[in-house]
């Protein structure tokens, strides 16, 4: 669902299936704004935000971590979306990190 609204947006997705592949990804990537699960397998969402963070290329890329669980505490994302999401907040967050930030 995320994927589908975020393509009606206009925003190009990429979709990973575990951390460890968007890592290796992100070597040709470089996104304007990540939405990342908090449980996955290998890597979680939580130390995926950390190795973000540690490269200088993308340390400033909006991360926000999504779960359908408490937010984890002491994360290093941008902020947290609790699942199932809301299309108005995923919305606002679209468009205040990729929008207006791209005008």
């Amino acid at each position: 669902m995320l994927t589908v609204l975020l393509n009606s947006l206009g925003c190009e997705t990429l979709v990973s299936p575990t951390a460890e592949d968007a890592l290796a990804r992100l070597d040709r990537f470089e996104p304007r704004l990540m939405f990342v699960a908090v449980r996955l397998p290998g890597i979680d969402g939580v130390q995926f935000v950390e190795h973000v963070r540690s490269d200088s290329r993308l340390s400033r890329t909006p991360v926000y971590l999504m779960s359908a669980f408490d937010e984890p505490a002491f994360h290093a994302g941008d902020g947290f979306v609790p699942k199932p999401f809301d299309v108005d907040v995923v919305y606002d967050i679209v468009q205040r990190e990729v929008f207006a930030a791209g005008s």
